[in-house]
């Protein structure tokens, strides 16, 4: 099975040359992130789990910072979490994780060097790739497609922000290659995007496809349970530590539920040891920090409308969102 190769997670690219949102703390790591990232989620809990201190720099992806000219000087590829420390500047979630292990601060506790054990050790690295190599954006969006696959959506992907996304995965390829005649520097970068983003297309629009992307998840999720049955009740997906093989699941199991695809793959007793994990991983300190609350929802809804959504109509836009929030907070309750 062919894993389809990680993409960009925004859509809408108009050109921005605004500085990212910062929080003020001063702190020699700093990291361009955005709460929404699946990415950069990873990133975050891990930076949450090892107690490091760090500046968050926010990206909006929904306005298509990251393809902005100041950012793509940091990252020619326009892609986020990108890790700054001091002077040095680290892309991708895999790299990002593996400096904060092996660079930052010895004493903080390992994600990755947990145990001396050589088997315990295996397993994680291998359920490390394993779930890495799922495509999230992929899924993400093709959920947006094909509706009747999955369940009940929830914040933050609710109408209108699937539409939005939806209608952007459209001109996602237009976008790339105008922005690489805008950018010389990054032109090879975004035409391969571009053209990554085409295949990646032909995936999500195809329900046989996207129905293949989905099984492979199962599979995954089918030897994570066999994993979990092993292990002690007290105990993680791989030892009794909290590693990255953990960073990595909690935040795709997260990732499925919003997109309403529990039903599908653990839910209703399917996968009990996987409902019950992902129970368990939610009242982890990291966890509960790393995803977005209410508030951050209905800010995020609101700010990420088109033009076509404001103005005139921006209390029926607005309205829709309220009343959204309204159901979701009733049935938390």
């Amino acid at each position: 099975m062919h894993y389809v190769q990680k993409y960009i997670e925004n859509f809408h690219l108009p050109k921005i040359n605004n500085t990212p949102q910062s929080n003020g703390i001063k702190t020699n790591v700093s990291l361009y992130c955005n709460y929404y990232s699946f990415y950069s989620q990873k990133v975050l809990m891990a930076l949450y789990e090892k107690n490091i201190e760090f500046e968050p720099l926010l990206i909006d992806i929904t306005r298509g910072e990251q393809y902005s000219s100041w950012f793509l000087e940091i990252n020619p590829r326009g892609e986020i979490p990108v890790l700054k420390v001091d002077n040095v500047v680290i892309p991708d979630s895999t790299r990002i994780l593996d400096f904060l292990e092996e660079h930052i601060n010895q004493e903080t506790p390992p994600l990755i060097n947990v145990s001396s054990d050589g088997k315990i050790m295996k397993n994680i690295n291998m359920f490390r790739e394993m779930i890495e190599a799922l495509p999230a954006g992929l899924i993400t969006i093709g959920s947006f497609f094909h509706p009747h696959l999955c369940g009940t959506p929830k914040l933050p992907f609710i109408l209108p922000v699937r539409e939005v996304l939806k209608n952007g995965d459209l001109s996602n390829s237009k976008n790339l290659r105008k922005l690489a005649k805008e950018h010389p520097k990054a032109e090879n970068v975004l035409l391969y995007k571009a053209e990554i983003q085409d295949r990646k297309h032909e995936i999500i629009t195809n329900e046989e496809e996207y129905l293949k992307v989905l099984n492979v998840v199962d599979d995954v999720l089918g030897q994570v349970e066999e994993q979990l049955t092993r292990q002690y009740q007290e105990n993680w997906l791989c030892s009794e530590q909290f590693s990255i093989a953990d960073i990595n699941l909690a935040v795709l199991l997260q990732r499925l539920w919003e997109l309403g695809l529990e039903d599908r793959f653990w839910s209703k007793r399917k996968r009990p040891h996987v409902e019950q994990y992902f129970e368990r991983v939610k009242e982890r300190e990291s966890f509960k920090k790393t995803i977005p609350g209410l508030p951050v929802h209905i800010k995020m809804i609101i700010t990420s409308q088109p033009p076509v959504y404001l103005g005139a109509a921006s209390a029926v836009s607005v309205g829709m969102v309220l009343a959204t929030v309204y159901l979701f907070k009733k049935l938390i309750h």
